[in-house]
């Protein structure tokens, strides 16, 4: 046998290994999925049902599943659910697959930069590292990041400093579909894309090989835009907030804690001595001028993610084929023997290492030096959370009906991202939501959970409601009778609580409750409405109706009103000549009994039957809002020419109102842009208004609005009068 196919044989055993090992786990654990790992199995699961049903734009749809975690894991989970069950075990067999695919990688790198048997020693210790053990149990998007990372650094040594057309090609391969993995991808790759290019620019045929870089680069924009081409806007700051806005738990960034976090954390994410060989092993490397530049290059961005706030274990795992090679040079710097018992010491610690990750078995030794035990490890938990108990409660009380369902806590085993993934993995009529704000608007059924509540940095909501139901506010806890109560795994209990507020109808009278409601809407409305004039809010009800908190109508009519979100602070908007109904309002009858507050509960719908905005009026407050002071706006019949000077050159376009779609209540039509007077081009302004329309958010308001047919005229625009039929 030769010893390429010995070699293989032996990493075809370990990933069985490993295997086995993951399925076991997955068989113990009981415990829903935390966070992340809950929203990654849930998207998954969109995206099979995108494929798998009929009349879905399945292009469309799955680029817009998330704005910040691409496609390519999410749909390759989705996919294996076409030929294997939903259950957990398929979900981290795709995570498998990839452990599969970064090792193959980091031994296809060390065969060739080092020796055959320091490229299997450096696939051994990434396969075996206690980090990617644990990432090897969850559906995240880290380990596969890892092996994208590995995969195209095995590209970029093939290519040869892009010396060669196929594996050229297959760099750009490499680099679209690991973009497509996860955004930061580009980070762990622009050191070692860098170095290529650098030795591409010093060879004597420079130009056809930066012709296939460029060819390259091409490929992977091509495979890549599609997805990021609508969020080059928006990505940047979502990534600046993870980074440092998002990051409230994480030591401050040039602190001493946070510089020295990763260098604290290696050896448990890595392993303590695969992580003494690593450092050896980066000034060992010296000696292998082809090994070198790749090694230092690829572990070079482990200087970005420790200069950024927000700190984590996982962002260090795609370092790890770095790592790993680094590690195998050391041991192949060192003399015969001492390598020999190097490697037999790096074969048993990595056993060790994987029993430690999965089972917590030996128990782990601990040390001060590090913030972690020496192996990052979770033992699986065979505690059930009654999740089950808790959703069946939910559907007998609401008999199997659609419902709106607030998940108050945030703790990563009892929140509305493991709730969330579990109602569309079972099918059921939920619509699953966060804690609220200040009242339980559109909440039907209210999930709640004693004792710890989750991260402190996200708890003061779900503190203040829990302290509220405790006997903090009698009159919410009286309206959420407690239906279902059953004890947690961490000594909590888990409660279900649904709305149905007591009526009224031998403690108070309708006649009483009247002036309460009145006084209660006209507070209410100061939140969203400024100067009224001509202001009228009619209530329709009936005496019975009214002690059990139900309003069949509410009209209110003005002359003239700013409306806007006062209480935020944010632009308000003139409207003239107003009619709103409200209908099937719903109120808490027992807070505005004791208490004269009204405390809206439930809203069926909204129509906006007649309301005017003059020109003057919408361009001012078209101004106030960011980036656009210098905008200009002309109304005329049929549709609104508007201009934004971008200082040197002015964008112009023509708007026009359409038709709602999808349960929005109206939608754009943009045409006509040029920008300093050269025109775009048709396809290219779809893409960007289908991308930036504010309009498909209204898809999302928590109460159906029916919006008379809207018209644009001459210096004005018009909604309800002569404009038509009503729209959803």
């Amino acid at each position: 046998m030769s010893a390429a196919r010995r070699d293989a044989g032996l990493l075809v055993l370990l990933l069985l290994v490993l295997a086995g090992v993951m399925v076991v786990w997955v068989g113990i654990d009981r415990r829903p999925p935390e966070w992340d790992h809950a929203n990654h199995l849930e998207r998954a699961l969109e995206c099979h049902r995108i494929l798998a049903e009929p009349g879905h734009a399945r292009y469309a749809e799955i680029v817009a599943m998330s704005s910040f975690y691409p496609p390519l894991v999410l749909c390759a989970a989705g996919l294996s659910y076409f030929v294997l069950p939903v259950a957990p075990v398929t979900a981290q067999l795709v995570m498998w697959g990839f452990l599969i695919a970064g090792t193959l990688a980091v031994w296809g790198v060390g065969r060739r930069l080092l020796d055959p048997a320091a490229g299997l020693l450096a696939a051994f210790l990434f396969a075996t590292a206690p980090f990617v053990v644990f990432s090897l149990l969850r559906f995240q998007l880290d380990l596969p990041l890892a092996a994208a990372v590995a995969l195209t650094l095995y590209t970029l040594v093939r290519a040869e400093g892009f010396s060669r057309p196929g594996w050229s090609v297959a760099v750009g391969l490499a680099l679209g579909l690991g973009m497509l993995v996860k955004p930061p991808f580009a980070a762990y790759l622009l050191p070692p894309l860098a170095w290529s290019t650098w030795l591409a620019l010093r060879a004597p045929d420079r130009g056809p090989r930066l012709r296939r870089l460029g060819l390259a680069l091409a490929v992977g924009v091509a495979l890549a835009l599609p997805w990021y081409g609508p969020r080059l806007a928006g990505l940047p700051m979502q990534i600046l907030n993870r980074s440092y806005k998002l990051a409230t738990e994480s030591p401050p960034t040039l602190s001493g804690s946070g510089l020295l976090f990763y260098p604290r954390t290696f050896a448990p994410l890595f392993g303590l001595l695969a992580g003494c060989l690593t450092l050896w092993g980066l000034w060992a490397v010296r000696r292998l001028p082809r090994a070198r530049a790749l090694v230092w290059s690829a572990i070079l961005p482990l200087a970005i993610f420790a200069l950024i706030q927000n700190k984590n274990l996982r962002y260090a795992l795609p370092l790890l084929p770095a790592a790993a090679l680094a590690a195998a040079a050391g041991a192949a710097a060192l003399g015969r023997a001492a390598r020999r018992w190097v490697v037999t010491a790096c074969v048993i610690v990595g056993a060790l290492q994987v029993s430690m990750a999965a089972f917590a078995a030996p128990p782990l030794p601990s040390t001060r030096v590090f913030l972690l035990p020496i192996v990052v490890s979770d033992a699986p938990v065979a505690a059930d959370w009654r999740h089950a108990e808790i959703l069946a409660a939910v559907l007998r009380e609401t008999g199997g009906r659609a419902a709106r369902v607030a998940v108050v806590p945030n703790d990563n085993y009892f929140s509305v991202s493991n709730f969330r993934y579990e109602g569309l993995r079972d099918g059921l009529p939920l619509r699953f939501q966060r804690a609220w704000d200040v009242t339980p608007f559109g909440v039907d059924v209210a999930i709640l959970k004693s004792g710890d509540q989750g991260p402190d940095a996200a708890s003061a909501k779900p503190d203040r409601i829990m302290r509220a139901f405790d006997g903090g506010d009698p009159w919410l806890a009286s309206a959420f009778p407690l239906v279902a109560d059953v004890p947690l795994p961490d000594g909590s209990r888990g409660m279900v609580r649904v709305r149905r507020p007591p009526a009224m109808v031998d403690t108070v009278s309708a006649e009483v409750l009247a002036p309460r409601l009145a006084a209660g809407a006209e507070a209410l409305l100061g939140d969203f409405i400024r100067e009224g004039r001509g202001l009228r809010v009619a209530p329709e009800y009936s005496a019975e109706g009214l002690r059990r908190g139900e309003v069949a109508r509410v009209v209110l009519e003005a002359e003239s009103a700013l409306v806007g979100e006062v209480a935020r602070g944010r632009p308000l908007l003139r409207v003239r000549d107003v009619r709103v109904v409200a209908r099937g309002l719903r109120f808490n009858p027992g807070r505005l009994a004791a208490t004269a507050g009204l405390e809206v509960l439930d809203l069926e719908g909204l129509s906006i039957e007649r309301l005017r905005v003059d020109e003057a009026d919408l361009l001012a407050f078209v101004r106030e809002q960011k980036g656009l002071r210098r905008a200009f706006l002309a109304l005329e019949d049929g549709l609104a020419r508007a201009t934004v000077d971008l200082g040197g050159a002015a964008v112009t376009a023509r708007v026009r109102f359409l038709p709602g779609r999808d349960g929005a209540p109206f939608a754009l039509a943009v045409d006509g842009v040029r920008v300093g007077g050269v025109p775009l081009p048709s396809l290219l302004v779809d893409w960007v208004v289908r991308h930036l329309d504010p309009t498909p958010r209204l898809r999302r308001l928590p109460v159906a609005v029916t919006l008379a047919a809207a018209r644009i005229l001459p210096g004005r625009l018009e909604i309800g009068g002569d404009a038509g039929a009503a729209t959803r």
